[in-house]
């Protein structure tokens, strides 16, 4: 155990010092695993076999087709104007300043792309001059709000990747159970950084009818997928399909051939590289039965507060150094699904994890969000890190005393 302990601080040591932008992520997460796997004694027939099942496992390549869709929906939104537009929608509805510095990163959120904050940015930065907030807390409320998505939409690529490494949790119950913690998330966020901030109408024409009329139109390639999710249980990379047929008969129809450049250029080889990455490492991580084990036998003999620790300490440590909330997910839940868990304790610490793979990753300085978000802005990180650190009490909190809620209420 020992010896798997040290491959995989060697392995991830590789990853937090290789200098990044020399190579793609996914080929950094793929030698991680490598290092990982020989480090470790892997036989060069596991460490293979570990790759193969990637590509001979039927669900792992489902959910790999679906972040790229997700990919290819967001480039054609984007393109066709569809996200603008409804950023206007919500503009006819809400006359509150307030209110639509909020919806617009939350609204712009539902596109689940790298850096997706770079887009809500320079809406934000604008009307928050205009209500004359300062910058460090116009980047706060971009950052916070625009990440809504990551808990509540199953287009989340997280979620998607959850849905996989643990089939046996139920994408909607994983969003209701995520409400707690985003919603102490937010209002947190609110009362940091808004409710002091002067109150200010949004200009423009204010027609709700309109706007409402905008969202249904403008919001339908994300919940027809849902709808077809949901209810009728249809499988999501079928569901995504849907969606980019929807795009395709009520936006792509004038110009086919158009269509199709954007959405080959929406096709991401950076994106199937780096989840071949995560699936390996998750993979590698299963193969070392020694942690396996071990993490077994800690929960075993250690208080359940001890073991919370252990997560969130793990889980900082990887997506802190990374800036990847990936990371600790394929590291960390095939640990929890291996220790036989009755179901609905395995769903309670499931969330715990996924929470804390999110609070690793949104404060970590290479977190693309934030980078482009102060790079937009103009704001310097020591100025945002001063201003986060109430959020950051809170959101260290939050997991555990939501845990203990469940826990208390469920089990």
């Amino acid at each position: 155990m020992t010896r798997e302990f040290l491959a995989m601080a060697l392995a991830f040591g590789f990853l937090v010092f290789i200098p990044k932008g020399r190579m793609w992520i996914g080929f950094s997460l793929l030698i991680t695993g490598a290092i990982m796997g020989a480090a470790a004694g892997h036989a060069p027939a596991l460490m293979a076999d570990n790759f193969a099942r990637i590509v001979t496992t039927p669900a792992t390549m489902k959910t790999i087709a679906v972040v790229i869709q997700v990919g290819i929906l967001s480039a054609l939104m984007k393109h066709y104007g569809i996200l603008a537009k409804l950023v206007d929608a919500f503009k006819q509805i809400f006359s509150s300043a307030k209110a639509v510095i909020m919806i617009l990163p939350a609204a712009i959120g539902i596109l689940s792309v790298p850096g997706g904050a770079g887009i809500s940015s320079p809406f934000v930065d604008e009307l928050g001059q205009s209500m004359n907030m300062p910058v460090q807390k116009r980047a706060a409320v971009n950052l916070t709000f625009r990440h809504m998505a990551y808990f509540l939409f199953p287009t989340s690529t997280p979620i998607i990747l959850m849905s996989n490494i643990a089939p046996q949790i139920n994408t909607y119950r994983l969003i209701a159970f995520n409400v707690a913690f985003i919603a102490c998330m937010e209002l947190t966020s609110y009362f940091l950084y808004l409710r002091s901030a002067p109150s200010g109408a949004v200009t423009g024409k204010r027609d709700r009818v309109a706007g409402l009329r905008g969202i249904a139109v403008y919001m339908a390639p994300i919940y027809i997928v849902i709808v077809l999710n949901a209810l009728f249980g249809l499988p999501m990379y079928l569901c995504l399909a849907s969606s980019l047929l929807l795009v395709l008969l009520g936006w792509g129809r004038r110009d086919v051939g158009e269509y199709a450049r954007v959405f080959w250029k929406g096709l991401s080889v950076k994106t199937f590289v780096t989840m071949l990455g995560i699936y390996y490492i998750q993979n590698t991580v299963r193969s070392l039965s020694g942690i396996m084990s071990g993490f077994q036998a800690m929960f075993v003999s250690a208080s359940g507060f001890s073991v919370l620790l252990v997560i969130a300490a793990a889980a900082l440590l990887f997506g802190l150094t990374t800036g990847l909330s990936y990371v600790p997910l394929g590291v960390l839940i095939p640990l929890v699904l291996g220790l036989g868990l009755p179901p609905m304790e395995e769903m309670i610490y499931c969330v715990y994890v996924y929470t804390w793979s999110f609070v690793s990753y949104f404060f970590s300085p290479l977190h693309l969000c934030q980078v482009l978000t102060l790079e937009q802005m103009g704001c310097e990180i020591k100025k945002l890190d001063r201003i986060y650190l109430p959020l950051m009490a809170e959101m260290a909190v939050a997991p555990f005393v939501i845990f203990y809620i469940y826990r208390a209420v469920l089990l």
